[in-house]
């Protein structure tokens, strides 16, 4: 028999695939050795366990049994011979699986498929007329009015308005009926009475909470709303629905004050009166805005290039992608107090229907952790000290910390592929909006390199103390 290695490229899967025979003297061994070790284990009723003869056992133990626990113990020396055969250039993104499609008493051949980096050509990308959204002064500022008033509302107590002529605003809670209508049918799952929603919790669809700002108690009327296309209820997407509403209850919060008693309780640092407080929150705000339409640029931009361009995705990392987002499926579900079984009958998916579309969704996801890393190449991005410097200023903020302490806390090689990757999206930003200028904090950090001699002598007052103690 022909005992040489065999290795196969698999492009459309990003995967290499390498048969390892196994000799044939060794398998029979390996056999022989497995049936013995099972041998010892086997129950036929009229034996003691261990003493069934070998004539008797033979009947109760089967090839599958032997092969089984044969090629459990051939596994690590066939990858070893595998892993020889990987080349310079083959660049493997995760451990092998493995699989036997040839075996009988005579012979084995074990594949073993490696999840490779796959060659992607990318197609003229730097005309994307794809825009950046940068934060507008009538977001930072609804935002931080938003989140003011969040604060003033925590631990108060909410309480009926009682005038007649009392109008819903942002922040109330209403008790009301609704009830759903689709080409002017009523539709499963519509409907409910005295139902209680705070407003601006985006608890309902997109436009929904928006449409009862404004209406007064004891309002009765219809609004218009369109199901978003990644809506749970396949049926539903993109489609427009008729909602019939009437508005029982208003309650707002009874808010604090906003005085310095109230913001030196907050214990925001530097932040002592209302002027410090609002710049604290714009500033924070115009940062969560900026990475959120971040995001949502380079989502596009990514999606684009999918579209245009052929990505391989290894199925090995693919199917690893999708078990996480069906675990994490399955645990939103248990989080909102719902049964699989339950969203199933409800929606009429099962857990193939569920694994079909999560499959998209883990296919692009990798394809684009992909995408990330060529493009990087592609465009050469390669971080200075100031930006690594940068970087570790940040951390410190977040952790609270001095930037020296979390620069010999954290080494480079740790912060790299995240700073690699926001210096990447501030590229492409640029690239396709020209006129964009992206905003960079002062970088006031310089590491203080330690040196060996100091290490020592560090190392010797702590063993010091740990005598005196």
């Amino acid at each position: 028999m022909d005992m040489k290695i065999q290795k196969f490229y698999d492009e459309k899967n990003a995967e290499l695939k390498i048969i390892v025979p196994v000799e044939k003297k060794l398998w029979k061994e390996e056999q022989k050795k497995a049936f013995d070790k099972l041998l010892k284990t086997v129950k036929v009723k009229g034996y003691r366990q261990g003493k069934v003869p070998v004539e008797v056992a033979k009947k109760y133990i089967s090839s599958a049994q032997i092969w089984e626990e044969a090629i459990s113990k051939l596994l690590n020396p066939s990858v070893k011979l595998a892993a020889k055969e990987i080349g310079e250039k083959d660049i493997v993104l995760d451990s092998p699986t493995y699989s036997v499609e040839k075996i009988s008493d005579d012979e084995l051949e074990i594949i073993f498929l490696y999840p490779i980096f796959p060659e992607i050509k990318l197609k003229d990308f730097k005309n994307y007329k794809i825009k950046f959204e940068e934060p507008t002064e009538k977001e930072i500022k609804e935002s931080v009015e938003k989140q003011i008033n969040d604060l003033l509302s925590r631990g108060t107590l909410l309480l009926p308005k009682e005038d007649p002529n009392s109008k819903v605003e942002y922040g109330d809670t209403i008790i009301f009926d609704f009830k759903g209508f689709m080409n002017k049918e009523p539709f499963e799952g519509g409907e409910a009475k005295n139902f209680e929603l705070k407003i601006g919790s985006n608890s309902f669809i997109k436009g929904f909470e928006d449409q009862l700002i404004g209406k007064k108690l004891g309002w009765k009327g219809s609004i218009n709303v369109v199901f978003p296309k990644d809506y749970y209820k396949e049926d539903f997407r993109e489609k427009e629905a008729e909602f019939e509403i009437e508005i029982h209850e208003i309650k707002y919060n009874d808010k604090q004050k906003l005085d310095e008693t109230f913001i030196k309780n907050l214990n925001i640092k530097d932040v002592k009166n209302e002027k410090e407080l609002n710049d604290y929150l714009e500033n924070l705000t115009k940062r969560e805005i900026n990475e959120k339409n971040r995001q949502k640029f380079m989502n596009e931009f990514l999606e684009q290039i999918i579209k245009d361009n052929e990505v391989p995705a290894p199925r090995t990392i693919v199917l690893k992608e999708l078990k996480a987002l069906f675990k994490k499926f399955e645990e939103n579900l248990k989080a909102q107090g719902i049964s699989k079984k339950e969203y199933y009958e409800l929606t009429g998916y099962n857990d193939k229907k569920a694994k079909e579309e999560l499959m998209l969704e883990a296919t692009k996801s990798v394809q684009k952790s992909l995408l990330y890393s060529t493009l990087s190449k592609e465009l050469k991005i390669s971080p200075t000290d100031e930006d690594f410097n940068r970087q570790y200023q940040r951390l410190a903020k977040l952790y609270g910390s001095e930037p020296d302490m979390i620069y010999h806390m954290i080494k480079k090689e740790q912060i790299e592929p995240t700073l690699i990757n926001e210096l990447l999206v501030d590229k492409i930003i640029v690239m396709l909006n020209p006129n964009v200028k992206i905003e960079k904090e002062k970088v006031t950090f310089k590491p203080v390199e330690i040196k060996k001699e100091d290490n020592k002598e560090n190392n010797k007052e702590k063993e010091k103390e740990k005598f005196k103690n």
